[in-house]
């Protein structure tokens, strides 16, 4: 007999798992949000996605597809907030939680947060009602005293590092999406391995696949995707891009526009492009939809995944589907993780480094055909339906103490091979 269906209440406070990534705040955890609901709603289980109105003309309830749907809740001024101000909309949605919650006969079976701003304002609900309270961060804070990006996202307002640890402290499991990310919980939060799980992200190679031959462009092309922040570093790729020598031709794109909180980054790029002498070989794209995404990754010689910190890396595995390289730092925490021998993890930040790992790919292109198989072979093994399939486990794990698969079970590492 087959394992009765859930229902799920899947939070995003502060963005919408309908937005489009690489506009404002939305992100790889919008995609990871959607796609894993989508998934387990194909699996037979009832998923909400329960999110803040920002927008006055919004409906209530958004059908997306058969078991899945949108809702809005009311949470401060329906209106698009910075992550900075979004503090103020958690006690106002922690009251709209619970008016769904009243108005319903139809009980969660479990409550998963995503990002700390969901966790908190999910806290107290899911205490008084007993429901199960599942957290996942998708970016955790850097600590207080850092001064280096490396440490991980900076905090976007005062009660960030207060508000992780209360949600990672008070859930029944933390849910990461690398082990990497699991390690930085364990060690900044004090989670032990035993009340934490990994279920990482997947790809649709459907959606994310290789260009045909004749779409190809004549001249190298290489791709930035994520939002134009200095976590993000654009500034990087940039520089590489001002650094190539026998590559000459090259063009940079960058795939992604820039939050409220650094409106004024994208003319900082634009400067720099034009300080190296390379202003009209980079062009600024702004946000772009999920299929011309794809159709931009397959059409790309590299991607470019510069990133200070990264919990996994979701567009290395986006990019390597369509079969196309990718370089990236490795020690950005999960982006090791995300990427098999279709890309080069290098050590060093130094954009000559990182220029000669590009030529050494555009240059030779018997491996560079060798790494982009490799790639589309790794993409392949990381379905959707399979990392859902990991999420329902994790799930009745909590519910009723059933096993966690082995690639749910979280290595904590006792040593790092970064600084």
């Amino acid at each position: 007999m087959s394992a009765r269906p859930l229902h799920v209440a899947a939070i995003s406070l502060h963005t919408s798992p309908l937005s489009v990534p690489g506009s404002a705040d939305a992100g790889g955890m919008n995609v990871v949000v959607l796609e894993q609901a989508t998934a387990l709603a194909r699996r037979g289980h009832r998923v909400d996605l329960l999110t803040r109105r920002a927008d006055h003309d919004a409906p209530a309830v958004v059908e997306v597809e058969p078991n899945l749907r949108l809702i809005h809740l009311e949470a401060g001024p329906p209106q698009p907030l910075a992550k900075s101000d979004m503090e103020q909309a958690i006690v106002p949605f922690t009251a709209s939680l619970e008016r769904l919650l009243d108005a319903s006969d139809d009980p969660y079976d479990v409550v998963h947060a995503h990002h700390w701003f969901s966790g908190v304002a999910a806290l107290p609900v899911t205490r008084e009602r007993g429901l199960p309270l599942l957290q996942s961060f998708h970016s955790v804070a850097a600590p207080a005293d850092s001064t280096s990006l490396g440490a991980g996202e900076p905090a976007e307002s005062d009660g960030r590092i207060a508000g992780e640890r209360a949600a990672a402290t008070a859930a029944e499991l933390v849910v990461a999406v690398s082990d990497a990310e699991a390690g930085t919980v364990h060690e900044r939060y004090g989670v032990p391995a035993a009340r934490m799980a990994v279920v990482r992200p997947g790809v649709d190679p459907e959606a994310f696949s290789p260009a045909a031959p004749a779409e190809m462009p004549a001249e190298p092309v290489l791709l930035f995707a994520a939002r134009l922040q200095p976590l993000k570093a654009p500034d990087l790729a940039i520089e590489v891009l001002a650094r190539l020598e026998s590559a000459h031709g090259a063009r940079l794109l960058l795939a992604g526009g820039a939050s409220d909180d650094f409106a004024a980054y994208p003319d900082e790029l634009a400067r720099q492009a034009e300080r190296l002498g390379v202003r009209d070989r980079v062009e600024f794209l702004g946000s772009v939809s999920r299929a011309e995404l794809a159709h931009l990754m397959g059409a790309a010689s590299i991607l470019l995944l510069p990133s200070w910190s990264e919990t996994f890396g979701l567009v290395a595995l986006e990019a390597q589907a369509c079969g196309t390289p990718v370089v990236a730092w490795r020690c950005a925490g999960g982006v090791a993780e995300a990427i098999g021998d279709g890309g080069l993890v290098l050590d060093s930040r130094d954009a000559d480094v990182w220029a000669h790992a590009v030529e050494t790919v555009l240059e030779d292109a018997d491996a560079r055909g060798r790494m982009a198989r490799s790639a589309r072979a790794f993409a392949e093994s990381r379905s959707w339906a399979a990392s859902a399939a990991d999420l329902e486990a994790v799930y009745r794990h909590v519910l009723d103490g059933g096993p966690l698969p082995p690639s749910a079970l979280p290595r904590l590492r006792k040593d790092s091979p970064c600084p």
